[in-house]
């Protein structure tokens, strides 16, 4: 598990953040992020709580994360049994234009091989 210190918890909710039937997004400690919908394959639940998959929340990563850093999750993933290659590529294939990508790309090569 990534471990932030400090860092507030991240929460992806689907919609716009100017929508006013939204819910307080002025919580202590939590950054809400708002996105379109996921893709059910970037979903999953843990102990009933629905969370981003192992393979989107790599893509995700690749936002805050430096390269050496990223190839260190990946690397974890792997050696964890966790790393499945096809749903990365299918996770990056289904996220908007983002700066990180062409970093994120080299990166996913690099555990492909």
């Amino acid at each position: 598990m990534l471990n932030l210190g400090n860092e507030p918890i991240h929460i992806t909710v689907p919609g716009s953040p100017g929508d006013p039937r939204g819910a307080n997004t002025n919580l202590p400690g939590v950054r809400i992020h708002h996105a379109p919908a996921l893709h059910a394959d970037d979903l999953t639940v843990v102990d009933g709580v629905p969370v981003t998959s192992i393979s989107r929340t790599l893509v995700d990563l690749a936002e805050i994360l430096p390269r050496d850093e990223l190839r260190e999750v990946f690397a974890e993933a792997r050696a964890k049994g966790l790393l499945d290659m096809d749903a990365v590529e299918a996770s990056y294939g289904r996220v908007e234009w983002r700066p990180s990508l062409r970093m994120l790309r080299e990166v996913m090569d690099e555990f492909a091989a």
